[in-house]
């Protein structure tokens, strides 16, 4: 944004030179890049200011919103624009008529026609438009530009004798329409452009470019002055789609001051009659834009002082906000401040405490030292589980994966799971990147069954690894997250010199389970996703808190694949984080096989709790480790051995001892499993 300071001066009388306004813009916020010069003669010359500005400062995109922010660093009052009254807005007139068709998008259309004398401008209004960048054509294209510069409000002329019935429509294009604007395009229209047309055809985009066919030329003696308020995501989404950057579209795409809209109308008539270039012919036609006029905010004096670390009085934070054009209404520790429609980035208190910070100087806040209780930095209880969960599986050989908390809504079917299933209840994303991506994920089996699938289909040989993260059901209407582990392996595990290579199998992650949950059971479990004879529920203090089984054929991954998940919360209680001790044995333990035959249906890990319950302390380890079914058992039962570690605690078991317990065992076997002994 380039503001010559002779025309700024025109708006508020300053003293200061272009780099110190320069400076003290740059200090309240708004960056000044550069200051140039430009010649306006032999001896005499322009100093312009080039802004930077923020997209959320669009008042700032005209002379007169500059003025403002000069105004209230030095304290200077502003001079209001000659303008001329254009008299009643009314809908339609004897010379014109406007019919808003897309009102969403166009909230306010306002329309004066004007007898005009198209010739070449004023050297002095020349000049000023060349300063910023502007070239020169006419006196009605220089007038609008001028206008659109001094207040921010875009302006458009159309050749009054080139519309077709004097009847302008404010519409959406349709398919396959075009029109042929003023730099020599013939651009297609995307579908629902934005567009300013008579009855037979388009005249202009509606705030990007006008249309040559009712472009002003020097045989133009009646224009139409066009002022509106055009959508600015509208305005956004036509000029990127068409590739057209002009000053105007810069303008709405940011926000125009909608109070602009009939001020800029009345400041054009002016410079017309100042330069005897045209007369206007009527009334204004049109609608103007329905809009709050002010805003009310509240700001509590004490915060002001407490953001910012100042010491302002009630009246110093009042005399900057009417300099910034605002009304204040004291009330007790609170005042009510009435923000103009120009000043569309102030909607909360925080802005005005901004406000008043900027303005009375950022640099003036003292620097004082940092005041509190210093605490000593340290992992809470969670987070050191955490991190010693992912130490304790890196150390059993897993790699970790990060994949997306997103989940394809399709692969419900793609596991096959029936309508009932919990995974069913998805949390859906308002605005997925991807159908693929539209909902969050219920389970991480699905994120690390894709890396496995990845891996496997560029020859991995074989991998294991595991993930830490949120996942989230839908319960009730609202979304319920849990932190879950995820298990993952496929293929050959490679060995070395001491250790052969092994399958990556059901087993293996069996194993990992039960060294992260030692008292946890496992269950026959019934995922659809799961293998049928290779899958188990994990079973922890009575409550179900995860699942481990190879993925179903028919899944269509390229190698037995192995997962587990289980529920983060289990695995990251303080007491699984604690370290145990346990003191020098003051006994020998003792081994002892047993084996016996019991129907098929029968679990071994009933069994086995059996033993150590009926054992006690005596035993302290029960282990499975042959399953046997064929010659000399009967059909429909099962052979299983088991390997007793027994320990007395403080000293060795006598024979009759031993016996003792073992026939224990035997005879609970035999009441409640109907085991018989093998010899």
């Amino acid at each position: 944004m380039k503001v010559p300071v002779s025309w700024l001066r025109q708006f508020v009388p300053v003293e200061q030179s272009a780099v110190e306004l320069g400076t003290m813009l740059t200090h309240a916020g708004l960056a000044v890049d550069a200051v140039s010069t430009f010649s306006l003669g032999p001896t005499e010359i322009d100093e312009i200011l080039e802004l930077d500005l923020t997209p959320n400062r669009a008042d700032c995109q005209s002379v007169l919103g500059i003025a403002y922010e000069v105004a209230a660093l030095t304290g200077a009052p502003i001079t209001e624009l000659a303008t001329v009254s254009v008299g009643t807005i009314r809908p339609h007139s004897p010379h014109l008529a406007v019919d808003i068709l897309a009102p969403s998008l166009c909230t306010g259309y306002l329309a004066l026609v004007v007898d005009v004398t198209v010739r070449e401008s004023p050297l002095w209004l020349q000049q000023r438009l060349q300063s910023v960048g502007l070239r020169p054509i006419n006196c009605v294209v220089d007038i609008t530009n001028a206008v659109m510069w001094e207040l921010g409000q875009p302006l458009h002329a159309f050749d009054y004798d080139r519309i077709a019935k004097n009847r302008l429509i404010v519409r959406e294009s349709r398919a396959g329409e075009s029109v042929k604007l003023i730099d020599g395009t013939s651009p297609l229209l995307p579908e629902g452009t934005l567009v300013i047309a008579d009855e037979t055809c388009i005249l202009a985009i509606a705030g990007v470019m006008g249309g040559s066919d009712s472009e002003v030329s020097t045989s133009t003696r009646r224009i139409v002055l066009e002022s509106a308020l055009f959508d600015r995501t509208s305005v956004r989404r036509s000029s990127r789609a068409l590739g057209l950057r002009t000053e105007a579209s810069g303008r709405f795409d940011k926000g125009v001051d909608p109070a602009g809209v009939a001020r800029a109308l009345e400041r054009a008539a002016h410079l017309f009659a100042l330069l005897d270039a045209g007369e206007v012919q009527g009334e204004v036609v049109g609608s103007e834009p329905d809009y709050e006029r002010y805003a009310s905010v509240t700001l509590r004096l004490d915060r002001v002082n407490e953001l910012l670390g100042v010491e302002l009085t009630v009246h110093e934070m009042q005399a900057i906000l009417m300099r910034l054009g605002m009304q204040v209404e004291m009330h007790d520790r609170e005042i009510t401040v009435t923000v103009p429609s120009r000043r569309r980035d102030i909607a909360q208190e925080i802005d005005l405490i901004e406000e008043i910070g900027r303005i009375h100087g950022f640099s003036k806040i003292p620097t004082s030292p940092l005041r509190g209780v210093i605490t000593q930095g340290s992992l809470t209880q969670s987070q050191h589980s955490a991190r010693l969960l992912r130490r304790t599986l890196l150390a059993l050989g897993l790699d970790e994966v990060v994949t997306l908390s997103f989940y394809d809504p399709k692969n419900g079917t793609k596991f096959m799971l029936p309508e009932e299933h919990p995974y069913h209840r998805m949390v859906e994303v308002a605005n997925p990147l991807s159908c693929e991506r539209g909902a969050l994920r219920p389970s991480l089996i699905p994120s690390m069954v894709e890396v496995m699938s990845y891996n496997q289909a560029r020859q991995v040989g074989g991998m294991s690894a595991f993930e830490v993260a949120t996942t989230f059901l839908a319960s009730d209407g609202k979304p319920r997250e849990r932190q879950n582990l995820c298990l993952g392996a496929f293929g050959v595990q490679s060995g070395n010199w001491i250790q052969p290579s092994q399958e990556y199998d059901f087993f293996y992650l069996k194993g990992i389970v039960e060294t992260l949950l030692p008292e946890a059971t496992l269950v026959v479990g019934t995922e659809p996703f799961l293998h049928p004879g290779r899958q188990a529920e994990i079973w922890q203090a009575g409550q179900r808190v995860g699942v481990v089984g190879e993925i179903h054929p028919l899944l269509g991954l390229r190698s037995r694949t192995v997962v587990a998940e289980i529920e983060a919360a289990c695995l990251l209680a303080p007491t699984l984080a604690q370290s145990h001790y346990r003191g020098m044995r003051s006994s020998i333990p003792v081994e002892r096989d047993i084996a016996f035959v019991v129907d098929e249906n029968i679990s071994a890990q009933d069994i086995l709790a059996r033993i150590r319950l009926v054992g006690g302390a005596r035993v302290t380890s029960a282990t499975l480790f042959d399953v046997y079914v064929g010659a000399n058992i009967p059909r429909g039962k099962r052979s299983l051995a088991i390997r007793l570690t027994l320990d007395s605690g403080t000293g060795s078991f006598t024979d009759a001892e031993l016996g003792a317990i073992l026939l224990e065992l035997r005879t609970a076997l035999e009441q409640v499993f109907g085991a018989v002994w093998r010899a």
